[in-house]
């Protein structure tokens, strides 16, 4: 079991690695959480794609088997363990896209929940498994995402969905066969990669502050934003290759 990370100009690729289901293990969680440290580090990275190794599995959550053995004591810790890996995807300054080419349940969902953009097999399954075993996941990510009637109906009922369905739903923002998963996120984080790198972090900075605070605090950020970045290199840049009718090449600065 592992989770393997490349990098290919200025996308990056994680791959969990733990056939047949990749699912996330104590042993494989080290390997996740040192890469999205690796990619936190590298100022050449201007997005990440996570995805499962073959094809039958995004991610099916978290080993049962470990599960089975919690006890008050040892619970949140465990819990902890996920989280930084949860939480880790979700603060990292680049867009992450999540690359669901097949079953996503459970702590799979959540990984997936934690991405900033989805893209799925449509005929992926998905599950919010919590009840289905007497607990809960995933209320507070799916609920930001799809809104609560939505999270409602997956997370209540338990019940299995498609990546096609998903789409519908708004859990996902691209749902294409099986075969195009991977190479439909790749694109999509290349052509992220392709913009101006301050301004994608800060337009990802300001989508979480919208979320997070009043209207008129979420507002002024956003003005405070467009103003710090009018005196960048990459603006001036990109001012003057429009009028020269030029591809801008951005350097982050």
């Amino acid at each position: 079991m592992n989770a393997t990370l490349s990098v290919d100009g200025h996308v990056a690729l994680l791959t969990l690695e733990n056939s047949p289901l990749n699912i996330i293990t104590a042993g494989m969680r080290p390997h996740l959480v040192a890469a999205i440290t690796k990619v936190a580090a590298d100022p050449e990275i201007r997005a990440l794609v996570v995805t499962g190794a073959g094809e039958r599995a995004f991610c099916a959550g978290a080993d049962l088997n470990e599960e089975a053995d919690l006890t008050p004591e040892t619970v949140r810790r465990f819990l902890d363990d996920d989280c930084e890996i949860y939480d880790g995807l979700e603060n990292l300054p680049i867009p992450v896209i999540a690359a669901i080419n097949g079953h996503c349940m459970g702590g799979g969902l959540e990984l997936a929940l934690s991405c900033d953009i989805r893209v799925a097999a449509d005929d992926a399954l998905l599950r919010a498994a919590g009840v289905r075993v007497g607990l809960v996941v995933s209320t507070t990510r799916m609920t930001r995402l799809a809104g609560p009637a939505v999270a409602k109906d997956v997370i209540l009922t338990g019940r299995t969905f498609t990546g096609a369905e998903a789409k519908s739903l708004g859990i996902v923002a691209r749902s294409v066969p099986r075969a195009d998963v991977l190479t439909t996120a790749m694109d999509t984080a290349r052509e992220i990669a392709g913009r101006a790198p301050l301004a994608v972090r800060r337009a990802k900075q300001a989508i979480g502050e919208a979320l997070d605070l009043p209207y008129a605090e979420a507002m002024e950020r956003e003005l405070q934003h467009f103003a710090e970045l009018s005196a960048t290199e990459d603006h001036k840049h990109a001012i003057a290759a429009f009028f020269a009718r030029q591809t801008p090449q951005f350097k982050g600065r």
